[in-house]
């Protein structure tokens, strides 16, 4: 039985013990970048990134385009031009509507005939890989101009859309202090281990006091991939949120998407937040995008974790202005992988006044790590944490810690009595196994003196 932090129900008693995030390290330049036609200046996440005997990656190019790249390593990618471009003027949708009933943001894309490696012209897609769907296990989610549609592909690479589609209408909502019409849009998808559902935390909109717009969470959820339940709101931006963009410089802060998913006995995401500066007459906001790390017990009541981002925007180089990220971290054997979609220019970016400068606007694609078991961690100057009853088979202790500067005292307990106690200094290990030679029922009653717990193991 693992434990892992913040949400374990092995965890029995906690004292002088704090639950702090990890830290994400950049690999500097990024791992995919705009290259041919039908990418423009746009190959970003939205978008997912699985690993079965390859890393595949569904991304997205030029704002229009579902588009694949695939890696033996998932640092070298290549982008196999296996597929005909045959799409004409494919539409996005509207972000949205003015007064007038001009859709704005829309973004056609001209005419293309040639060789690509596009597998559809979905906008945002998640695609969830599902072994056990022999049929179908390759499930892509994402927004059209008719609302969210879902695509179906036995190899990953060749789509066929639901006959159903849209299988969530566009979803609309009105503004109150002026008459624009805000569309949804982002909505990231995962597979809820805890409840066997698809979850999609799509985007709502809500007027706050001043009459404002605001971009919300909201959640749907299906058994099948193509009936989903009405999508509600389920959490909205507060006045933390709009202190922490004030103090960045900003007006306020809204929640552009939430990539959830499960951990431990919760879950945690990937909140991309929009601090923004103000808004445009005919068009979106002007403003920048970080991610932060949020949590829920349950998946649908949810709090940001920290004022500190998990991936921040840099400040020179290639992702300086808005950062978003594959629907899921990817958890390895050694690390966690983040990968995230950066660009060097800002939201507003694109709008009637505000064009792209060709020559040196990029959203790229770069990568992340934490490492295993590193999004939160234990950490106590003098703390003590408890577990349950847990059951080891083999007698051992798998311990991730770093402990350089300190050390962690592990007491070993079983029918009431202590019976082995190790005492870790000096190491940091994200597998450091001990031997306790008892099996059976056992508790861990273990010391932190300056030192960070990720996980604890009992095999």
């Amino acid at each position: 039985m693992k434990i892992i932090f913040p949400y374990s129900d092995h965890v029995a008693t906690l004292d002088n013990v704090e639950f702090k995030q990890g830290e994400a390290v950049k690999h500097g330049e990024p791992l995919i970048v705009p290259e041919h036609p039908w990418e423009g200046m746009l190959t970003y996440l939205y978008g997912s990134v699985v690993k079965t005997t390859l890393y595949r990656m569904w991304y997205q190019a030029h704002g229009v385009y579902v588009a694949y790249a695939r890696s033996r390593d998932g640092i070298q990618w290549e982008k196999p031009l296996f597929d005909g471009l045959a799409v004409e003027h494919p539409r996005v949708g509207p972000t949205v509507e003015s007064a007038d009933g001009a859709e704005l943001c829309a973004n056609p894309a001209p005419q293309r005939s040639l060789k690509s490696n596009v597998v559809l012209d979905f906008h945002m897609p998640t695609v969830i890989e599902d072994p056990a769907d022999r049929a179908r296990p390759y499930k892509l989610f994402g927004y059209t101009d008719r609302g969210y549609g879902a695509a179906f592909s036995q190899d990953g690479v060749h789509f066929k859309s639901a006959e159903g589609n849209p299988v969530i209408p566009l979803l609309k909502f009105p503004a109150q202090i002026n008459r624009k019409t805000w569309y949804s849009d982002v909505a990231p998808v995962f597979t809820d281990t805890r409840t066997g559902k698809f979850v999609s935390h799509v985007k709502t909109y809500a007027c706050d006091e001043a009459g404002r717009i605001r971009r919300c969470v909201g959640r749907s959820e299906s058994d099948d991939f193509i009936h989903w339940t009405e999508p509600a709101t389920i959490w909205t931006p507060d006045a933390e949120d709009d202190r922490l963009a004030r103090e960045r410089g900003f007006q306020w802060a809204d929640f552009y998407g939430l990539c959830g998913f499960n951990y431990g006995e919760g879950y945690l995401g990937l909140l991309w937040l929009f601090f923004i500066d103000y808004e445009i007459e005919r068009g979106t906001h002007e403003g920048k995008i970080e991610v932060f790390l949020a949590d829920s017990a349950d998946g649908k009541n949810w709090k940001r974790w920290s004022d500190v981002p998990l991936i921040p925007l840099s400040s020179t180089g290639w992702d300086t202005g808005m950062i978003t990220t594959a629907s899921q971290p990817l958890f390895l054997d050694d690390a966690i992988r983040l990968y995230y979609g950066g660009a060097n220019f800002s939201h507003g970016v694109g709008e009637a006044g505000n064009d792209y400068d060709a020559q040196h606007h990029r959203f790229c694609i770069g990568l992340a790590t934490l490492r295993r078991d590193g999004f939160v961690y234990a950490w106590a100057t003098h703390g003590r944490l408890a577990t349950t009853s847990m059951e080891s088979k083999k007698g051992r202790l798998k311990i991730n810690a770093d402990c350089t500067a300190g050390k962690i005292i592990v007491e070993i307990v079983q029918a009431d009595r202590k019976v082995k106690s190790f005492t870790l200094a000096g190491i940091d290990d994200t597998e450091h196994t001990l031997d306790m030679a008892v099996k059976g029922r056992v508790v861990l009653d273990i010391t932190l003196e300056s030192a960070r717990l990720y996980s604890v193991e009992v095999v």
